[in-house]
């Protein structure tokens, strides 16, 4: 565990200070222009800096471990001292406060946590997540579903980190395939569904349904690393033109079938509808025509499955 007393306090100069060389930030942006620097600059100029900046020493100078904000709100003051505290870190040690402050003030977003994390067990190697999670008290559960929301396909990434959509609603969204996690999302975000809303949606695939379609591209891939082995001369390319629009139109398949999925779990929160706000005798007419459509989407889905396997046997 890292000491908290052994440090120094000092004033040093501004210009003897530098950033961190290993951010647990994935972009840094320029602060002395951000608006969030003026607003603490305005602050700090009336009642001064409340927490002084915690530096370590480096060759030719000092490196930031805590404070960049403070820090630039400071030269934006031009200011020529700044009130520091000087501590001897590793880079490890460093990266543990960097990160712990940072969470503790709650100045990062779900995404630079989820990369400073995977920085911290993956490409530094400087522990597991576990031995992580005791470093900023956040439970191993914390620190795992964070760096599971970086396998989401880039867009969805994009939507968390610019706060439109939630992490809990992101973490649903995980395990599904890259086609069902951006018609999810986009109905997440286009038609206020809640994380109940999404679980729900996720139910509505029969295990057998997938089971079938992992056998039929199991079966596909079998199929084509044979073709493979046993072609000698290189496909044409009216053959691979003809490849590409089949697997265009499987992957709007794919995408009907996430559509349905959402059509049938809309129709199942209308028959709980109106079982609560009609009456025995008014809901009866209703629910027979609900439950007629929903089985008119489950005979749609298998229709589906059915036209993906028959144009998964034309891929040549």
């Amino acid at each position: 565990m890292i000491s908290t007393d052994l440090y120094v306090e000092e004033s040093l100069p501004v210009d003897s200070i530098r950033p961190s060389r290993i951010s647990v930030r994935a972009h840094e942006i320029s602060l002395a222009r951000d608006n969030a620097v003026r607003e603490l600059a305005t602050s700090v100029n009336q009642h001064g800096l409340f927490h002084p900046i915690i530096v370590r020493p480096v060759e030719r100078g000092f490196e930031i471990v805590a404070g960049n904000r403070r820090f630039e709100a400071c030269r934006f003051l031009r200011w020529k001292y700044v009130p520091v505290k000087v501590r001897e870190l590793s880079e490890k040690d460093a990266f543990e406060i960097q990160l712990t402050e940072n969470i503790q003030r709650m100045t990062l977003s779900a995404i630079d946590e989820a990369r400073a994390f995977k920085k911290y067990t993956t490409e530094f190697g400087w522990g597991g997540e576990s031995e992580l999670a005791r470093r900023i008290s956040r439970s191993e559960q914390y620190v795992s579903n964070r760096i599971q929301l970086l396998r989401l396909p880039k867009e969805i990434i994009d939507e968390i980190a610019q706060n439109r959509l939630k992490v809990s609603h992101a973490a649903e969204l995980v395990n599904l395939d890259e086609h069902e996690q951006k018609i999810i999302n986009d109905a997440i975000i286009g038609e206020k569904l809640t994380v109940r809303d999404v679980r729900e949606i996720r139910k509505q695939a029969s295990p057998k349904r997938r089971q079938k379609v992992k056998s039929e591209l199991a079966e596909l891939e079998s199929s084509q690393n044979f073709y493979a082995h046993t072609m000698t001369e290189r496909p044409t390319n009216a053959t691979t033109r003809t490849n590409d629009t089949i697997k265009q139109r499987i992957k709007l398949l794919q995408k009907a079938q996430v559509c349905l999925r959402v059509s049938l779990y809309r129709l199942d929160t209308l028959i709980h509808e109106s079982d609560e706000k009609l009456s025995r005798e008014e809901r009866s007419e209703v629910n027979d025509l609900l439950m007629q459509f929903r089985l008119k989407v489950h005979s749609m889905m298998d229709d589906s499955i059915k036209a993906i396997a028959k144009l998964n046997k034309k891929l040549l």
